[in-house]
C-alpha cells in the first residue's frame, strides 16, 4: 500500500522551522518503515522553511478565511494595474501596501509564541511574498497551499491572469478614410478611449468596493480576535482560581481525614477502657456478693 506523502508531510509545516528538520526525518522513517522507498526519499528531500515561509505558511493555516479574501483580491487587482493611470494607480498601490502590511502585523501577532523572533528584514520578506501572491495567480496558488520552503519574489505588476492586456491602438488610417471629429482624431478611434475610460472607471469603483469589504472583513476578524483574547484570559483567569481552590480544598481535606484517624484512634481506646472497667466492675460485684454471703452464715 502506497505512503500518503501529504498526511504525513502536511503537519510538518505546522511547526516552528527549528522542530521541522526532526519531524520530517520521523516521517521519512516512517514510510521507510512501511517499504515505500519511494515516498521516503520524496520526504527526506523537502527543504526546512526559512522564517519568511514559515510565516506565510502560519497565515495561510491559522487565517484561511482572510487569506482566502485576499487573494481573492489579487485578480481585480490585476486586472485595476493593467487599466487605471496616475493618482487612481496611486491610490491603488497605497491601499495594496496597506492589505499587505494588515497582514504581515496579524503574522508578527499570531507566531508571537511559536518561533523565532521575526525581524525587520523577515517582515519584509514576507511583504515580498504577499505582494508576489497579489501579483501572480500561481504565486497565489502557492501560498494558499501553506507548504512554501521560501518566500516569493515579487518582480512587479501586471496585466490580467490570462495574459491579455490593454487593448492596442489600430494603424492609423490613411488621410480620408474614417469619419473624424473637430480634433482630427477618427470617431472610432474616440469611441473607444471613451469606454475604455468607462471600463477604467468601472474596474475602480469595483476594486474600491472589494477593498472596503475587505477592510471591513478585517475589522471584524480583529474584534472576534480581541474578543477571543479577553476570552481566553478570564478562562485562564477562572481556571487559576479554581486550580487554587481545589488545592486548598485538598488541603482542607488532609486535614480533616488525619483529625477522623485520630477521633476513631480514640474511639478505640475509649471503647477498651469501658470494656476493662466493665470487668473489673463485674469482678468486684461478684466479691461483694461473696463476702455478704459469708457474713449472713455467721
Amino acid at each position: 500500500m502506497a505512503t500518503d506523502v501529504e498526511e504525513l508531510t502536511d503537519p510538518l509545516y505546522d511547526l516552528p522551522p527549528g522542530q521541522f528538520v526532526a519531524a520530517r526525518d520521523a516521517a521519512a522513517r516512517q514510510a521507510r518503515a512501511a517499504g515505500d522507498r519511494d515516498a521516503a526519499a520524496a520526504i527526506a528531500a523537502l527543504r526546512r522553511p526559512t522564517v519568511v515561509a514559515w510565516l506565510a505558511n502560519l497565515l495561510a493555516r491559522q487565517r484561511p478565511q482572510e487569506m482566502t479574501r485576499f487573494l481573492e483580491l489579487g485578480e481585480a487587482l490585476r486586472e485595476a494595474t493593467a487599466t487605471l493611470r496616475g493618482p487612481a494607480l496611486r491610490e491603488l498601490s497605497r491601499q495594496r501596501q496597506q492589505l499587505v502590511a494588515a497582514m504581515v502585523r496579524d503574522a508578527r501577532r499570531i507566531s508571537a509564541d511559536r518561533g523565532p523572533r521575526v525581524t525587520d528584514d523577515v517582515s519584509r520578506g514576507l511583504e515580498q511574498t504577499m505582494l508576489a501572491a497579489l501579483a501572480d495567480p500561481d504565486a497565489a496558488e502557492q501560498l494558499r497551499a501553506g507548504r512554501l520552503s521560501a518566500g516569493l519574489e515579487h518582480h512587479g505588476f501586471g496585466g490580467p491572469s490570462t495574459g491579455a492586456g490593454p487593448s492596442k491602438q489600430p494603424a492609423a488610417e490613411s488621410p480620408g478614410t474614417g469619419r473624424r471629429r473637430s480634433g482630427g482624431k477618427p470617431a472610432d478611434l474616440a469611441a473607444e478611449d471613451e469606454q475604455a475610460a468607462r471600463r477604467r472607471e468601472a474596474a475602480r469603483a469595483d476594486l474600491q468596493r472589494q477593498v472596503g469589504e475587505a477592510w471591513t472583513a478585517a475589522r471584524r476578524a480583529a474584534e472576534r480576535r480581541d474578543e477571543a483574547t479577553t476570552a481566553a484570559a478570564r478562562a485562564r483567569a477562572a481556571s487559576r482560581d479554581a486550580q487554587r481552590r481545589v488545592r486548598d480544598l485538598a488541603a482542607e481535606l488532609e486535614v480533616a481525614r488525619t483529625g477522623l484517624e485520630e477521633a476513631e484512634d480514640a474511639e478505640r481506646r475509649a471503647r477498651d477502657e469501658r470494656e476493662r472497667a466493665e470487668t473489673e466492675a463485674e469482678g468486684t460485684r461478684r466479691a461483694v456478693t461473696e463476702l455478704q454471703t459469708r457474713l449472713d452464715g455467721l
